[in-house]
């Protein structure tokens, strides 16, 4: 009773220590950021902690951040006490990598500094940016992805960079400068469990995120329970008794201001609480003493009634009487150190103990003993094996029992202690829900258009937890995703140029002179507010500079390009019109190739599609859904040879479709809408566009696939049963 009122007392002024916290040393990241059980994507689960909810994060772009007002208390408080301690309890998925602290800003691709258990690395790494250039410590061999619970302390504080899990030290980093005095608080935004990309979100289960604001990490770790002579010593199993009780654990005092704690560690030492369980195991030793004692003298009390006149059968047995006590017929006791004395009939025989050999090498005499013994203390493993492993637990759930043995080498040792241990344990309490099936929650408003011109889509979403399934009730028929087209305003289109002209003639054919060719903005010209082409649309040169020869054709009679020929008498003639040009070589004209060579370019019902220029021609690109050439040239020749061809596009003999490597890409026709389909090869299910193994063969994929369209057709593996969803071709 009084070891219990102690107890009592220990605990009652743990828990009035615990009161005492400070709310501006202790910041609850889930309060601050408004997590709660209605915050989208959070999912509450049961945590070592009873009193509040641990949460598994399943959609992280719907993560709040921490309170502006709370973040800049937050940063003015780090760059005050030069740093921080970040406290949790975490169930990190095996070999994934998750963030579980981030500052991002004030840019929205632009972070600060984050703190990531880095799964396959087996290493917690610390990354912040000053000036833009990327700082990386990693503390090594964490051991925290391994879907165990974990209860961590994070310190970041002055140079410092170290992990706790539990009371224990894990590793220690130096910081090359502290980043937190240059945190920014503008336009930023903090962060639990959310990451800078898909592949770095928190993935498992978090409970009790804290910001803590200490003098030292030793006021932190007590503050939590833990001693600094505790050690690995706190769970230490006791080989002195046969049931096990290990230490509670470690639970954070930095809790909210409503829930009720019980305190669950005292602060008296190993040593006193050591002096207290040898006293009490001196009191239990004494008190079976005095029992054995008062067993003993009932039974003489008892024999001698019946010697003297009690029951018939005990009259005519022989018994002894020796220092004031009876003792019965081949009764045997020891009368000193070295002396074993034996009743019979009437008479005490009396003779020396005889020693066996020791089992030591060194035996020891102890007082009031006649042979000596080897000395060992209680907890002593000498003569003994090992410790089997524990075995499973009992129960599934609730509490059981585990239980380990060893074996004893009787032939040279008498091995002190149990065989067999048990101690409790627990796998969580049971689970005590019942079967339902899951219902659709409400559909999420409509996103946003996903462009700002042309025609893209908008997407709303519904979830399956209204309620969610649970205890094998049927999953949420339908689909939790619809897409439906949006046209925005039509895209601006910019202007680009046509070809250059070939180059005009020369305006003189002696002398200097200049030419000039051009170009036309129409592939394509501007439309919807697209900006025009830059540049100049005519370009000159100068041309034919050497001297003229004294003839006749010194003033040039000849049109620009064509021969002129002088004679002795000072007449002279005009030879042919230069190539693209029809006359007498002295007037010439443009010659329309397209209106002569009416094929020269594809031609279409719509337009047409040849552009006469002087001199030349040049033709339009190919329409939309064909390929080809762009001809240009000057003359009847050019546009007879160089003639446009277009061909329709096949994408799925062009290798431009956009079908899943395992599916077959199927022709539909040029002017079917879409141009092709995709179907999955044997062996894969899904749209075509996304494709997933099929082992068995079933139409259906192994695994659910996220398809890029509205339908759920050989994406979602359907149980037996449920109606076939219908099939839809790409953009249908």
């Amino acid at each position: 009773m009084l070891w219990t009122l102690v107890l009592l007392a220990l605990w009652a002024s743990s828990g009035m220590q615990a009161s005492g916290q400070d709310e501006d040393t202790a910041f609850n990241l889930f309060s601050i950021s408004n997590i709660n059980r209605k915050t989208i994507g959070a999912k509450q689960f049961r945590g070592p902690d009873p009193s509040v909810p641990a949460y598994r994060f399943v959609r992280f772009d719907y993560i709040p951040p921490v309170n502006a007002d709370y973040l800049s208390r937050i940063t003015k408080i780090m760059q005050q006490k030069e740093g921080f301690f970040l406290l949790a309890s975490l169930k990190q998925d095996p070999k994934s990598r998750g963030t579980l602290l981030a500052l991002e800003g004030p840019g929205t691709s632009q972070r600060q500094f984050e703190i990531v258990s880095n799964g396959p690395a087996d290493t917690l790494d610390l990354t912040y940016w000053i000036d833009g250039t990327q700082h990386v410590i990693s503390l090594e061999d964490v051991g925290l992805a391994d879907s165990q619970w974990k209860n961590v302390t994070v310190q970041v504080t002055g140079e410092t960079y170290s992990l706790y899990v539990g009371c224990d030290l894990i590793d220690s980093f130096t910081l090359d400068e502290p980043f937190y005095e240059q945190l920014q608080t503008e336009k930023s935004r903090m962060y639990v469990a959310k990451g800078s990309s898909r592949e770095s979100h928190f993935r498992g289960l978090l409970q009790n995120v804290y910001l803590v604001f200490e003098n030292s990490a030793e006021d932190v770790l007590s503050k939590k329970g833990c001693q600094q002579s505790q050690g690995a010593e706190a769970n230490a199993i006791s080989e002195t008794t046969e049931t096990l009780h290990l230490s509670p654990q470690v639970a954070p005092e930095y809790a909210d201001p409503g829930a009720h704690r019980r305190p669950e560690v005292c602060e008296h030492s190993c040593e006193e609480l050591g002096t207290m369980i040898t006293e009490l195991s001196g009191l239990h030793v004494i008190v079976n003493e005095l029992h054995e004692n008062l067993r003993k003298v009932s039974n003489d009390n008892q024999f001698l009634w019946e010697l003297i006149g009690g029951l018939p059968k005990t009259r005519n047995m022989s018994a002894c009487w020796q220092d004031g006590r009876f003792f019965a017929e081949n009764e045997t006791w020891v009368v000193d150190s070295c002396t074993k004395c034996t009743c019979k009939k009437f008479k005490t025989i009396c003779h020396q103990i005889t020693c066996p050999p020791a089992p030591c090498a060194s035996p020891s005499f102890v007082e009031g003993e006649c042979c000596p013994s080897c000395l060992r203390s209680l907890d002593s493993e000498e003569g003994w094996s090992p410790w089997a492993e524990w075995t499973e637990c009992s129960t599934s759930c609730d509490l059981g029992t585990q239980q380990r043995g060893r074996s004893c080498d009787v032939t040279s040792n008498t091995c002190l202690g149990p065989s067999i241990q048990t101690r409790a344990c627990s796998l969580g309490k049971c689970d005590n829900r019942i079967r339902q099936d899951g219902g659709w929650s409400h559909w999420s408003p409509w996103s946003s258009c996903s462009v700002t011109c042309g025609i893209g889509n908008i997407t709303r979403i519904r979830l399956c937890n209204s309620p969610v399934p649970q205890m094998g009730g049927k999953n949420c028929k339908g689909s939790g995703r619809e897409t439906k087209g949006c046209q925005g305003a039509p895209c601006p289109i910019d202007g680009r140029w046509s070809p250059w002209s070939p180059w005009s003639a020369c305006t003189v054919t002696c002398a200097g002179g200049i030419r000039e060719r051009t170009r036309v903005c129409n592939s394509p010209a501007p439309q919807h507010s697209g900006k025009d082409c830059v540049g100049d649309v005519k370009e000159h040169q100068m041309c034919n500079k050497r001297s003229c020869p004294i003839d006749g054709c010194l003033s040039n009679p000849c049109f620009p390009g064509a021969q002129c020929s002088s004679f002795p008498d000072g007449s002279w003639s005009c030879g042919a019109c230069p190539v693209g040009f029809l006359g007498n070589g002295m007037h010439c004209e443009d010659l329309d190739e397209c209106t002569v060579v009416t094929d020269v370019c594809f031609a279409t019902s719509k337009a047409h599609r040849c552009v006469n220029t002087n001199p030349g021609f040049h033709c339009l690109p190919c329409p939309p859904r064909y390929k080809g050439t762009q001809p240009f040239g000057v003359g009847l020749e050019a546009a007879r040879t160089e003639k446009q061809v277009c061909e329709p596009e096949n994408p799925c003999k062009d290798k431009t479709h956009t079908c899943h490597r395992h599916a077959e890409c199927i022709y539909l026709g040029h002017f079917s809408d879409p141009m092709y389909k995709c179907e999955c090869q044997t062996g894969y299910a899904g749209d075509g566009l996304i494709c997933g193994e099929d082992s068995d063969l079933d139409g259906w994929p192994n695994k659910n696939l996220v398809c890029a369209t509205n339908a759920t057709y050989h994406c979602i593996k359907v149980r037996a049963g449920a109606p076939d969803p219908q099939v839809l071709t790409p953009g249908g």
